[in-house]
C-alpha cells in the first residue's frame, strides 16, 4: 500500500550509481496503448513539473530547439484505463504525467490488484524501476491523460554525459524520497475518517504544489482505488466522505471535490477535532 513507495525510492537512491547509459537500443519499446484525445483537463507548467530538471539539461524551451529524433516525446495520449508500462518491462524512460492522473498496482501472485500510489499532474511515475532496471509495478491511467516521456539511453546522443544525468536524476529521486517521507507521514492515521481526511489534504497539497487548485479538484480514482490505497473497505470510504460532507469540512458531487473548511479537515486527520 502506501508504504512501499518510500522503501522503493529509498532502494533507487542508493544504487544510481549503476546506472548504465550504454544498452542497446534493441530494448527501447514504445508502451502499448491507444491513442485518444485526453480530456479537458489542465496541462502543468512545465516550471511546476518534476521532469524539468532533466529537461533543463537538454536546454529544452517549448520546442524551440531541436533533440535527436525520440528522445523526448512530449503530450502523449494515454486513454482511461491503458497502461504505460507494466511489472517486470524494462526500464526505458522517464514519465511525467502532463495531465489527467495515473495509478500504481501491484499484483501479488495470489490475490487481488493492490494500487501502491496515485499521480496527478507534475508528478514522476516509475523511477524506482532504475535501481533494478525494470519497472516494480505497473502504471495504469485513471482517466484519459497526458504522459511525457524522455528516452533515458538517447540522453547522451542529445550531448548529456552520463555524470550530468546521474546528477539530475540523484536530484529526482532525493525530491522523490522527501515526498514519499511527507506523503507517508501524512497517511498514518489511525481511524478510517483521519486517513482519509489525511488523504484529501494531500491530494489538495498535491495540486497546490504543482501550481493547480487544491480547493475545487477532481477525485479521479474510484471508491475501491482509494480502499485499496489506504487499507480500508470500499463501503468504509463512501461512507466516510459522506460524513465529511455532512460536517461541512467537504463538498463532494460524483468525484468533485471542494474544500469547504480545510483547517476542520486538518484537525480532524490530525485527531484534535
Amino acid at each position: 500500500m502506501y508504504f512501499a513507495r518510500i522503501t522503493a525510492c529509498e532502494h533507487v537512491f542508493r544504487q544510481i550509481s549503476d546506472i548504465d547509459m550504454s544498452k542497446s537500443n534493441a530494448e527501447q519499446k514504445s508502451p502499448s496503448r491507444v491513442i485518444k484525445p485526453a480530456a479537458g483537463n489542465s496541462e502543468v507548467d512545465c516550471r511546476h513539473c518534476g521532469l524539468d530538471a532533466l529537461c533543463e539539461l537538454l536546454e529544452y524551451d517549448e520546442g524551440e530547439i531541436e533533440l535527436p529524433e525520440g528522445t523526448l516525446l512530449r503530450r502523449q495520449s494515454v486513454a482511461r484505463g491503458e497502461t504505460i508500462f507494466r511489472a517486470g518491462d524494462p526500464f526505458r524512460s522517464f514519465f511525467a504525467v502532463k495531465s489527467g492522473s495515473f495509478k500504481s498496482v501491484m499484483v501479488p501472485p495470489q490475490g487481488e490488484e493492490r494500487v501502491i500510489g496515485f499521480h496527478f499532474a507534475g508528478e514522476m511515475i516509475g523511477t524506482d524501476g532504475i535501481a533494478g532496471d525494470a519497472y516494480t509495478c505497473t502504471a495504469r491511467a485513471m482517466e484519459a491523460s497526458l504522459v511525457c516521456e524522455l528516452r533515458r539511453e538517447q540522453l547522451q546522443q542529445a550531448g548529456c554525459s552520463e555524470q550530468e544525468v546521474q546528477e539530475r536524476v540523484i536530484t529526482i529521486l532525493g525530491e522523490e524520497v522527501a515526498f514519499s517521507h511527507r506523503l507517508n507521514a501524512s497517511l498514518i492515521r489511525q481511524s478510517s475518517e483521519q486517513r482519509l481526511a489525511a488523504f484529501i489534504l494531500s491530494v489538495s497539497k498535491r495540486k497546490n504544489e504543482r501550481g493547480m487548485s487544491g480547493a475545487d479538484f477532481r477525485l479521479s480514482m474510484s471508491r475501491s482505488d482509494i480502499a485499496s490505497y489506504l487499507g480500508l473497505a470500499s463501503e468504509t470510504v463512501s461512507r466516510t466522505l459522506m460524513k465529511l460532507q455532512k460536517l461541512g469540512m467537504i463538498k463532494i458531487r460524483n468525484k468533485h471535490v471542494q474544500m469547504l473548511r480545510p483547517e476542520a479537515l486538518e484537525a480532524l486527520a490530525n485527531g484534535s477535532s
